[in-house]
């Protein structure tokens, strides 16, 4: 079923034997990116020169100049760039970036790299454009030089790359900020967020994390609110939610079928579980949708 929704990776797309890759935009990709699909790596887009829109979960966004666009493993996303536009977009796996570090899921620490973010791009000012794109550049220099140690070399600069952005971002965006929060908490839902990436089409009940986490449900929601500003029980459903949505907008699947993928027993149950948490029952919500297509359209 996940086939719905054109999934690419880097071994199917071309058998590259690096889990990272920088490209101009101009570059045309080795699959049809000219329809909605998703990644199982991370992409960060610098746009140089703007122009066009850019879709990344039910968000439009304008492509600016001077701008930076995140799109996480399993968004799904479309990219309609204005043919004067111009950038970069640098591809990296999980694996690559962890490979031989001790950051254990420091990816999942960053906000603007997060399935659920509110705020997947950054409008950068002139000194902020400049520092992201001298980076950008030298890591475009060490992708093209093939040297030796560019492993090592392309993970310093994207980690560079990273922490800018981190910067820019807590200073754009407010943040839900963490009274009393302990290390061990913080790891806690670190690993929440894994597991729930992980499992969330199985795992339904708060119970079954925290059985993993080997700490008890009442604790868990309450290390979750405490850094999140939200239980639990609402991140999972959430998450559920947008993997509904994402399969009733971009794929032909029926209600019936979207139930079965996301491990409902009852299809009945889920159409309840959809409307309880967006007010819409399956059918009205994909009706929703082709009335706006068909506005756009006329």
């Amino acid at each position: 079923m996940t086939g719905s929704i054109p999934l690419h990776d880097f071994s199917r797309d071309d058998h590259t034997s690096i889990l990272f890759k920088i490209l101009p935009l101009e570059v045309k990709a080795n699959y049809d990116s000219s329809i909605a699909h998703r990644h199982n790596y991370y992409e960060i887009f610098l746009f140089t020169k703007g122009g066009g829109t850019h879709e990344i979960d039910f968000k439009t966004l304008e492509i600016e100049s001077q701008s930076l666009h995140f799109v996480s493993p399993g968004q799904v996303h479309l990219v309609d760039r204005d043919l004067n536009s111009h950038g970069y977009v640098i591809m990296f796996s999980r694996e690559f970036y962890y490979l031989n570090s001790g950051k254990n899921e420091m990816l999942f620490d960053l906000p603007f790299l997060s399935y659920n973010t509110d705020r997947p791009s950054l409008k950068l000012n002139d000194e902020e454009y400049s520092k992201c794109l001298t980076v950008v550049k030298k890591i475009d220099e060490e992708y093209s030089k093939n040297g030796a140690y560019m492993d090592e070399a392309l993970r310093l600069y994207l980690d560079i790359l990273l922490i800018e952005c981190k910067r820019m971002y807590y200073q754009k965006v407010p943040q839900h900020v963490a009274s009393g929060t302990t290390s061990s908490g913080m790891r806690i839902v670190r690993e929440f967020k894994v597991l729930l990436e992980e499992n969330f089409r199985l795992l339904h009940k708060v119970s079954d994390y925290a059985d993993l986490l080997y700490v008890t449900p009442k604790y868990l929601s309450e290390i979750l609110k405490n850094v999140t500003g939200r239980t639990a029980v609402d991140i999972i459903q959430e998450r559920i939610i947008l993997e509904a949505k994402r399969l009733f907008i971009h794929s032909d699947l029926s209600a019936k079928e979207i139930a079965y993928f996301l491990s409902f027993d009852d299809p009945s149950h889920f159409s309840k579980f959809f409307k309880n948490n967006t007010g819409f029952s399956p059918n009205d919500f994909r009706q929703s949708l082709n009335v706006i297509a068909n506005k756009a359209v006329n």
